[in-house]
């Protein structure tokens, strides 16, 4: 069973799995055509307790892949006590479901647990968020592995992919629709991290499954780059006008949540006990470029 099932992960998971895995998505509905003959689909209220022990008990799952929640850190800053239902509790509960009903649980956490001060975070590095979306990240995580110490915590690092149709798009996909357009795009040149294509984050979680990992993995692409040197790099694979991108300060966007300055990550639990070496940022937008015109959840 997978929560958040519309959004860029879920895509993926469901590109990435066994033919013979049976995937139930949990979604609060506008459900793609094309997720429909991909998945069994139910429209749940994650943060309604009876709601969700309900589905359980009728869908019995093996697994629980939990990628839901409200995502937008500049919406969360804002006003954190009214996702904290979702991002913390809706996480919790179904981490004790879990352990209640014997199912593996896969919490998809985020980069923004860390503060991204230039250090190289291990998988179990200190958590020192400076956002209200980290703060409840690292909150759920806490939460998570005190009620399922058995729990897979899943921490990716701006991930990258083609989204569902009509939904949320990532940075990639943004930059390549603005420059298709001609138009001019500013990107931050002062914030640095490791771009991680989505593929790369689902099969890490299908390994971590098959070998039965728990606890915090961290996962990026492994190439530590700026954001603006990011979107350079996909206008030149995209064959755009990199004339287009233009490099800017954080500073100078007012009213935005504060953001980890530059976030790199020890990736030995993928790369060793998973055995996943991800697609570093050009090999991965080549990638990218390459599935654009499949108009299915193809296998990446």
């Amino acid at each position: 069973m997978v929560t958040g099932i519309t959004g860029l992960l879920g895509r993926y998971l469901l590109g990435t799995c066994d033919k013979s895995v049976e995937i139930h998505g949990i979604s609060r509905g506008g459900w793609p055509q094309s997720l429909s003959d991909k998945c069994q689909n139910h429209e749940v209220d994650l943060t309604d307790l009876n709601a969700v022990e309900r589905i359980l008990n009728q869908v019995k799952p093996d697994v629980i892949v939990h990628a839901a929640a409200e995502g937008r850190v500049d919406i969360v800053q804002a006003n954190p006590d009214e996702y904290r239902p979702l991002n913390v509790l809706a996480s919790e509960n179904l981490a004790i479901l879990a352990v209640r009903q014997g199912i593996q649980y896969v919490f998809i956490s985020s980069n923004a647990v860390f503060g991204g001060d230039g250090s190289c975070y291990s998988d179990n590095a200190i958590l020192d968020p400076v956002n209200q979306y980290g703060i409840l990240k690292a909150e759920a995580e806490k939460a998570v592995l005190h009620s399922n110490p058995n729990a897979l915590v899943i921490r990716p690092l701006l991930m990258y992919g083609w989204p569902m149709p009509e939904q949320r798009l990532n940075p990639v996909v943004g930059w390549v629709n603005h420059l298709r357009k001609g138009e001019r795009i500013s990107v931050v040149d002062d914030v640095w991290s490791e771009p991680l294509a989505a593929w790369d984050c689902a099969r890490a979680i299908w390994r971590g499954l098959e070998v039965g990992a728990s606890g915090p993995i961290n996962v990026s692409g492994g190439m530590r780059m700026s954001l603006y040197e990011f979107a350079r790099l996909t206008s030149s694979v995209f064959n755009l006008n990199s004339n287009l991108v233009f490099p800017i300060s954080s500073e100078s966007l007012p009213g935005v949540a504060p953001r980890p300055k530059d976030t790199t990550f020890d990736l030995v639990r993928l790369t060793t006990e998973l055995g996943i070496e991800p697609d570093d940022p050009a090999r991965g937008l080549l990638r990218l470029r390459e599935t654009e015109s499949s108009s299915q959840i193809a296998n990446t």
